[in-house]
């Protein structure tokens, strides 16, 4: 009879299989440096984090090592094709309001130059005007 691998393990066999580094492991999850070279109990909220990091990771085979390491593909698939329908939401958001952003830049240039010009009267206008026109006395 094999001895069970410990959760600890468990992570481990999971990072080496899926070629993720502890760096890596560390970075997504917000475990301190080390945390897979500890001893001891780990407590449920680490083990929360790494499932909400790994999402194809199956819980119970991480926790009590029952099950396969992924969740069932079905699972998974379900997953791909739901996180596709939000990129293409998400993408069409951007598009409508990239196209938004430029009408209103568009609209905003327009509003600027009439601004200019609407404050001021005929006369302010025509002395500006002759100003800039007028050469210099030194």
């Amino acid at each position: 009879m094999s001895i069970p691998l410990t959760v600890r393990e468990r992570i481990i066999s999971f990072l080496t299989y899926k070629d993720i580094s502890r760096y890596r492991f560390y970075k997504d999850t917000g475990l301190s440096n080390g945390f897979l070279d500890k001893a001891g109990s780990i407590n449920s909220d680490n083990c929360e984090k790494i499932c909400y990091c790994y999402p194809e990771l199956n819980p119970e085979w991480l926790l009590i090592g029952k099950g396969e390491m992924l969740k069932s593909d079905e699972i998974n698939e379900q997953s791909v094709d739901e996180q596709k329908a939000s990129i293409e939401i998400l993408v069409k958001k951007i598009v409508e309001l990239s196209s938004e952003n430029t009408l209103l830049k568009k609209e905003n240039a327009e509003l600027r130059s009439s601004t200019v010009y609407s404050t001021l009267s005929k006369q302010e206008e025509d002395n500006m005007r002759n100003i800039a026109a007028e050469p210099r006395e030194e």
